[in-house]
């Protein structure tokens, strides 16, 4: 009888010690695959201007995979963010290179296979801009996040641009 109270006391412990752990709620799920999936917690958000149509945040990331072997850290990534309901990007500013931008088109015209290797992007952009559970729904539906959050991008698909300096995101359209 002891033996069974230790045991269901050991049991509250740990379901008590997993009901506080604040990863719990933060960790957004982005790309499926047959080996796991690709998940992301964001750790720091940052605004660093004003732009035209968004707002630039600077980004601290930290990304997994999980599988049926457990949730591997894949560590932290730094970048920026521009949130702009007709320029949407993910900013890549590595130290002594040029940053780029991934220009989002969540209304992406691209096939399948291609829209599919870009999720985490959408992912990600999507739970930075507008909290995890947009995230959540942009890795099963961007389009559907897109349109629920008033977004009118003129891009049909999406692309890569070499930036000369993270700032430029800021530029008019046109600019």
């Amino acid at each position: 009888m002891l033996r069974c109270v230790s045991l269901a006391a050991a049991l509250l412990v740990t379901v008590a010690a997993f009901a506080q752990d604040p990863s719990a709620d933060v960790i957004v799920r982005g790309l499926c695959q047959k080996d796991g999936c690709d998940e992301f917690a964001i750790l720091d958000r940052q605004p660093v201007a004003d732009g035209r149509d968004g707002k630039l945040y600077r980004t601290r990331v930290r990304t997994y995979h999980a599988s049926s072997r457990g949730r591997a850290d894949r560590g932290e990534e730094n970048g920026f963010v521009y949130c702009s309901p007709t320029r949407p990007a993910i900013i890549n500013a590595p130290e002594g290179q040029p940053p780029t931008a991934f220009l989002l088109a969540p209304d992406e015209q691209a096939p399948n296979y291609v829209q599919r290797n870009t999720t985490n992007f959408y992912t990600l952009y999507f739970a930075l801009c507008h909290g995890q559970e947009a995230g959540r729904s942009a890795a099963r539906d961007r389009q559907g996040a897109a349109q629920s959050l008033g977004y009118r991008v003129a891009l049909k698909q999406a692309r890569t641009v070499t930036l000369k300096r993270v700032g430029d995101m800021l530029a008019a359209p046109d600019g």
